[in-house]
């Protein structure tokens, strides 16, 4: 697992964690130095934070979110595959069989019931704090976790159905980034109404795609609105105000 360089973009970035503090570079530079294990990271956590220091006015602030949004994607794959180690055996030259659907709902029920586990006693432990243990043992309580095995299975099943990568050699590279196409757009805009298909009429299958995102991202801010008149018919661009 690699990330692509993330530039200056997030050089301002820093993350409040359990396990880390510092710049986002450095923790990313951690993980795959394996100084720093991808499961003691709480991507929920992670994204919060990078949401609550964003500023989406900011002059590079559609670069920024692209930049982030790939580093995410990639440790949340990467902490995906550790789930299943033998999914990868044949690529690295093993010869264990790949697990099956079923077995890796099992793993994610004995994950979830150590994840689970764990939040407990660090709840028990903070509770405690400032107390003292005595020498009388307390007997052990079963435990209680209430989980759905139909959603397990659910999860394993999507998992497998995406376990392979798309080629992408085909496709060729990407030529503008989506901060030039939302620049390209917003001149097109300047006119009037603008048919997407014309506006991409001359870019490759490739950029066409990252057009779209730029330009789904400039209508999530509100500087541009889409209109479609029936399912897959003709996309329309037009000037938010």
């Amino acid at each position: 697992m690699t990330f692509e360089p993330l530039g200056r973009s997030l050089s301002d970035f820093t993350v409040e964690l359990d396990v880390y503090s510092g710049p986002y570079e450095w923790l990313l530079a951690l993980i795959l130095k394996d100084e720093l294990e991808i499961f003691e990271v709480p991507l929920r956590e992670l994204v919060e934070s990078y949401l609550l220091s964003r500023e989406p006015e900011a002059a590079n602030g559609l670069e920024r979110d692209t930049d982030f949004a790939g580093s995410a994607a990639a440790l949340i794959l990467l902490k995906s595959r550790t789930l299943s180690p033998a999914l990868d055996a044949e690529a690295e030259g093993g010869e264990e069989e790949p697990l099956s659907p079923e077995e890796l709902a099992g793993r994610l029920t004995e994950y979830m019931k150590i994840r689970r586990a764990a939040e407990h006693l660090r709840a028990r432990f903070a509770s405690n704090a400032g107390h003292y243990p005595s020498a009388h043992v307390v007997p052990p309580r079963p435990g209680r976790l209430h989980l759905r095995p139909e959603r397990i299975s659910l999860a394993a099943r999507q998992a497998f159905s995406r376990l392979l990568e798309p080629p992408v050699r085909h496709l060729g590279p990407i030529t503008v980034t989506l901060q030039q196409l939302a620049g390209l757009i917003r001149a097109a805009l300047a006119g009037g109404p603008v048919s997407y298909e014309s506006l991409t009429s001359e870019m490759d299958r490739l950029n066409r795609a990252v057009a779209f995102a730029a330009a789904l991202s400039l209508a999530q801010e509100g500087s541009l609105k889409l209109s479609q008149t029936e399912p897959l018919g003709p996309l329309t661009l037009e000037p938010s105000g």
